[in-house]
C-alpha cells in the first residue's frame, strides 16, 4: 500500500510539473504570438509614414524597452543631428521600418546586426563581451566585421572600433565644450555634508567580490544597501526617486567594484561615486581604471587575493570613520586629474569625427 501512494504522489508531481511546463510554455507563446503583432502594427504605421515624410529614419536595436527615452538615445541622436553635413533633412526614430541609421548594442540576438540593411551601423556595448560565461559572449570581438563603427571598453586597434567606455554616456554630450566638461568634473569638488559611513547599490554579485568586500566593511560600521543586493534600505527609492548621485552624496565611502574584470573595462559605478563626493572601494581592471582621468590615489583599492593590502585599506577606513579630520584631509585630494578635460574632450571628438566621416559618405550617396 504504501509503495502505491508513493507511486500516486510520484505521478502527481510530475502531473503538476508538466501543468507548470505547459502554463509557462503558453505564456511564451502569447507573448510571441503578441510581439509579433505588435511589430507587424508599428512596421506598417512606420511605412505609411515613410511615404510623406522623408526623414532620415534612426533606429536603436537590442537596447532595452522605451530606449528612445534614455541618455543613450539623447547622446546618438544629437551626435547625428550635430555631425549631419546636410541640413536640409530632418531626422525621426523608428522602431523597425528600413532605418537609414541603426545603433546596436547586445541585448538581443545578433542576427538583427548582421542582417540590416542601414546605411550606417554602429554598434555600441557597454557589457564585458569577452566573459564567455555572460550572455553577450556571441558579441565577442565587438561586431567590427558586420558594422561601420564599432564601440566598447576594449583596447581594439580595428580600423573600425573606437575606445568608448560606458561612462562617457552617463555624464556627457557629444557635442559639450572643454567648458562644459570642466563645469561638469568641477560638480565632484563640492562637499556635501557626509552624514553616513558607507553605501552599497547593486542588484547581483557576480564574482563575489561585493559581498567580500561588504562583509569586510560592516565590521567597521553598518554598509546601506538600496539595491537588491543585501537589500536593507529604501531611501533611493521612497527618498530620492532612484536618484542614485543625490542617494549617495549623504555617503563618505561608496562599494563600487566593477561586475567583472577584462582590459579596459570601466563603467559609469566609479564616476557616480566620484561625482557625488564619496571614496571609492574599488575592484577593476586596474589600479588606475582611467589613465589621466581618474585620480588613482582617491581610490581605495581592494584585492580579493591580497589580505595584506585588504587589511590595510580596511586600518585606513576604520580610521577615517573615527577620524574626521582624517577623513577631511583624504577627501580633501582632487578626485580628477587636471588632463582629464582635454582626455574626455578628445574622447568625444574621436566619436564626432569618425560619426562625421560616417554620415558624409551616407549623405554623398543621396545627393
Amino acid at each position: 500500500m504504501f509503495i502505491i501512494l508513493k507511486q500516486m504522489q510520484t505521478l502527481k508531481n510530475i502531473k503538476w510539473r508538466l501543468s507548470r511546463k505547459i502554463s509557462k510554455l503558453s505564456k511564451l507563446a502569447i507573448l510571441a504570438i503578441k510581439g509579433v503583432f505588435v511589430k507587424l502594427f508599428f512596421f506598417t504605421y512606420e511605412m505609411i509614414v515613410s511615404i510623406s515624410d522623408k526623414s532620415i529614419r534612426v533606429c536603436y536595436t537590442n537596447f532595452w524597452p522605451d530606449m528612445h527615452k534614455t541618455r543613450y538615445a539623447s547622446f546618438f541622436f544629437d551626435s547625428v543631428v550635430n555631425n549631419s553635413p546636410n541640413n536640409q533633412f530632418k531626422f525621426r526614430v523608428v522602431k523597425y521600418y528600413n532605418p537609414h541609421i541603426q545603433f546596436f548594442s547586445v541585448f538581443g540576438n545578433i542576427a538583427k546586426l548582421k542582417n540590416s540593411g542601414a546605411h550606417v551601423k554602429v554598434f555600441f556595448t557597454g557589457e564585458n563581451v569577452n566573459n564567455f560565461k555572460l550572455k553577450f559572449r556571441q558579441y565577442k570581438g565587438n561586431c567590427t566585421n558586420y558594422a561601420n563603427l564599432s564601440m566598447g571598453f576594449d583596447f581594439s586597434e580595428e580600423n573600425n572600433y573606437l575606445r568608448f567606455p560606458l561612462w562617457l554616456i552617463y555624464f556627457f554630450l557629444p557635442g559639450d565644450s572643454k567648458d562644459d566638461i570642466r563645469t561638469k568634473l568641477d560638480y565632484s569638488k563640492m562637499r556635501w555634508n557626509k552624514t553616513k559611513f558607507c553605501s552599497l547599490i547593486a542588484r547581483h554579485d557576480m564574482n563575489g567580490v561585493r559581498t567580500r568586500i561588504f562583509n569586510d566593511i560592516s565590521k567597521i560600521s553598518t554598509v546601506d544597501c538600496p539595491g537588491n543586493l543585501f537589500h536593507n534600505d529604501d531611501a533611493l527609492y521612497n527618498k530620492y526617486n532612484d536618484n542614485k548621485l543625490l542617494y549617495l552624496q549623504q555617503y563618505k565611502f561608496n562599494i563600487c567594484p566593477e561586475n567583472t574584470i577584462s582590459d579596459g573595462y570601466v563603467t559609469e559605478k566609479i564616476f557616480e561615486c566620484l561625482y557625488s563626493g564619496c571614496i571609492p572601494i574599488y575592484n577593476g581592471w586596474s589600479k588606475d581604471p582611467e589613465p589621466g582621468i581618474i585620480n588613482p590615489e582617491i581610490i581605495l583599492w581592494y584585492d580579493e587575493h591580497d589580505e595584506k593590502n585588504n587589511k590595510s585599506i580596511l586600518n585606513e577606513i576604520k580610521k577615517m570613520e573615527q577620524n574626521d579630520h582624517l577623513y577631511r584631509s583624504f577627501a580633501g585630494q582632487p578626485f580628477f586629474c587636471d588632463t582629464a578635460v582635454d582626455k574626455i574632450f578628445y574622447f568625444l571628438s574621436q566619436y564626432n569625427e569618425r560619426i562625421k566621416v560616417l554620415l558624409n559618405t551616407f549623405f554623398s550617396g543621396k545627393s
